[in-house]
Parts: C-alpha cells; structure tokens; sequence
C-alpha cells in the first residue's frame, strides 16, 4: 500500500477513535449510556464523572490531535502522534479492563482499535521511509 493509502487509513482510525471516544464521554456524563454505577465498585470512582472527563479529553483528545496533525501538521510527528493516541487507547483499555474486567465485546474491539492505529502508524512510517530511501538507478 503507498503512502497516501495508508495516511488515509489512519486519518480514518484515528478519526473513528476520537468520535468515539468523546461520544462516549458525553454519553457517560449525560447517562443516555444507561451504565449502572456499582460497575464502578471497587474503582477509586464513586460515579463516572472522571473516568469520562479522561476518556474525552485524554482519549479522544489524543486521537482528534493525532487526526489533526495527520491531515494538516507536520509530517515529522504525525506517527508519533498516531502512535501516541494508539498507546493511550490500548493504556485506557487494559486499565478499564483490570479496573472493572471484560464484560463486553466493545472492550476488545476498542483495544484491537488501539493497536491497529498503532500498526498504522508503523506501516505509514515504513512506506514514508521508503519513498525518502529510494535508490536511484544509474546507467
């Protein structure tokens, strides 16, 4: 896949990964998520107000400014910024995950979701270092 594929592939996640997250956080702090609050029990949290303050601000915030810079910012840091807002997904997960365990498929999906943009920005860092090395043929 050549590099503007696999640009617009991250774009894509990155921008999946940051409405969704932010959807979630007002969903939580609104109550139209319908989630009972004993999930919380044995967190820190005595409702959801925190957990989704953190998810859309430090969640969707990294994954909208992940999105942000792959469309508009510099081209230096935007796999470090895709990669950066995957690893705060996977982190948000596995913390979600030992805090209150996996009791839904959507859990699973949003940790794939994380490493996915992770393996994204991988492959669009391969594919712009190679269009950077390309040899040139001398005859």
């Amino acid at each position: 896949m050549r590099e503007k594929g696999i640009r617009i592939a991250v774009v894509l996640v990155d921008l999946f990964a940051a409405a969704s997250a932010i959807v979630g956080a007002v969903g939580l702090i609104v109550g139209f998520m319908n989630i009972p609050l004993d999930v919380l029990q044995g967190t820190p949290f005595v409702d959801f107000t925190v957990p989704a303050l953190l998810l859309g601000f430090v969640v969707g915030g990294s994954a909208l400014a992940a999105t942000a810079i792959a469309v508009f910012g510099p081209r230096q840091i935007e796999t470090l910024a895709s990669a950066g807002a995957g690893c705060i997904m996977v982190g948000w997960m596995s913390i979600e995950i030992a805090m209150i365990g996996l009791d839904i498929w959507v859990q699973g999906a949003y940790f794939v979701v994380g490493l996915l943009m992770i393996a994204l920005a991988g492959l669009l860092q391969l594919a712009k270092s190679r269009t950077i090395r390309r040899p040139s043929v001398e005859y």
